[in-house]
């Protein structure tokens, strides 16, 4: 093989490595966060049976929600991505603001 052929070769090879990682990247981030929410949900559960707030854990939530409608909107510029942030900020700033209110 000539030296051009090994090149093309090589770049095929890395570039389905690379999405494969992109892939697992994403797979693990979408894996993590739901075990997350669950576990989300079991403590405003707990907090709901026990008369405990739960502002803290829907802090997190809303604050979560926001940074992702965030980043794609940088990279997508969607409208839908927009109202949604903005929805979302709403939210969390009322959870900030009773969280901290409560004294």
């Amino acid at each position: 093989m000539d030296r051009d052929k090994i090149l093309e070769k090589s770049r095929k090879e890395n570039e389905n490595r690379d999405e494969m990682e992109r892939t697992i990247t994403i797979e693990g981030e979408s894996f993590s966060l739901a075990f997350t929410l669950m576990a989300g949900l079991a403590i405003v559960a707990y907090n709901h049976f026990h008369n405990l707030s739960s502002d803290s854990v829907m802090i997190m939530f809303w604050t979560s929600c926001v940074s992702s409608r965030l980043y794609r909107l940088t990279k997508r510029k969607n409208a839908s991505d927009l109202v949604t942030m903005i929805i979302s900020l709403v939210i969390l700033v009322f959870y900030v603001v009773k969280y901290f209110s409560q004294g």
